[in-house]
């Protein structure tokens, strides 16, 4: 018996890019799918679009909520789904036609519990492959979660779950966290899981050039969301016994990316808030307790980052403000030299 795969798709204000995503999820050479669109309350012409692909392919099951975040669209696409396997894609995503039929034929060659494969970043600065799961040979439960809380490997597409591990252990995203919340759920799905498995083919589109995704409007406000991230983390950890130092590690790393990430905004935005202003957030945000706990710990190799940590580690704000404007003048001139000499070329 050929299995049904269920593909979720969460949609909020698409309506530039949805067609293009339910295009190469309707192309798929694996056709025993079903698509449900999780509609959040899109004020676009996305409803529009996907009813008039609904009307071609009985594929497609179709699901409005009121805006309520991508947590509960995914939650409601796996309670409605019917499929052995579930997989997700973005909406503002696309996937190579081959998507479903190598994921799911590595899933049931080699018994995994999880299938990842690798993806082709689109940004306005270039195309490049790249793959968080580069395993040939089989891989322990620890040494995959590393895998998982590393660049992108926490996000929910370029993978293939078994919809009953998710049932079975109740499953579910957290609606009150906005960011990474596909990085908790996916390290909750991997604590119940024996068998990992990799392919090497980049067959995820991700695309960045949708700059009103939430992922690109990151505000100190993020904070707190930050933080019940990462004490989930060293939940899970907890609850498979993982290495105490290496967790210690993969937080002060997520923390520090945070705090520099936001660093860095506060220098994007200086034209709008005083530099007082921006130096007040950034000790508000290294005096929040979680935080101030992993500061001493910071540490970068990168001769762009050193200084920034310097800074952080010696509570001088007003430097990491000044510092951040010059750097982000270096980088705007390394862009203008390289896409010169693109052109000469």
């Amino acid at each position: 018996m050929v299995p049904k795969v269920s593909v979720v798709v969460p949609v909020y204000n698409c309506e530039n890019y949805i067609s293009n995503c339910l295009e190469s999820i309707l192309n798929q050479t694996y056709t025993n799918i079903e698509i449900i669109i999780i509609n959040d309350g899109s004020s676009d012409k996305s409803e529009e679009i996907i009813s008039e692909y609904k009307e071609k392919d009985n594929r497609i099951i179709y699901v409005y909520q009121e805006n309520n975040g991508p947590s509960e669209a995914r939650n409601k696409g796996i309670l409605t789904s019917t499929g052995k396997y579930l997989v997700f894609i973005d909406s503002d995503d696309t996937v190579d036609k081959r998507y479903i039929e190598l994921l799911l034929k590595e899933m049931i060659s080699s018994e995994a519990d999880l299938v990842c494969c690798g993806y082709r970043d689109e940004s306005k600065y270039m195309v490049r492959n790249h793959t968080d799961f580069d395993f040939n040979i089989s891989v322990n439960l620890h040494s995959f979660m590393e895998m998982v809380c590393k660049g992108t490997g926490g996000v929910l597409w370029g993978k293939i779950f078994k919809k009953e591990i998710i049932v079975e252990n109740n499953l579910k995203m957290d609606k009150n966290i906005f960011m990474s919340e596909d990085l908790v759920f996916v390290l909750q799905y991997v604590a119940y899981c024996k068998i990992f498995a990799a392919i090497k083919e980049y067959l995820y589109n991700y695309n960045r050039l949708n700059q009103e995704s939430i992922s690109s409007k990151i505000s100190i406000n993020y904070i707190e969301n930050h933080i019940i991230v990462c004490e989930y983390i060293e939940g899970i950890f907890r609850s498979v016994n993982f290495n105490e130092q290496k967790t210690n590690q993969i937080i002060v790393k997520r923390i520090q990316e945070f705090v520099l990430s936001l660093i860095e905004q506060q220098t994007f935005n200086l034209k709008n808030i005083e530099i007082n202003k921006a130096s007040n957030n950034i000790k508000k945000l290294l005096s929040i307790p979680y935080v101030e706990k992993y500061k001493s710990e910071f540490k970068s190799n990168s001769a762009y980052y050193k200084p920034y940590v310097f800074f952080v580690k010696n509570n001088r704000f007003k430097s990491c403000i000044i510092y951040g404007v010059y750097l982000n003048m270096l980088r705007k001139l390394k862009r203008k030299f390289i896409s010169r000499k693109q052109v000469s070329l």
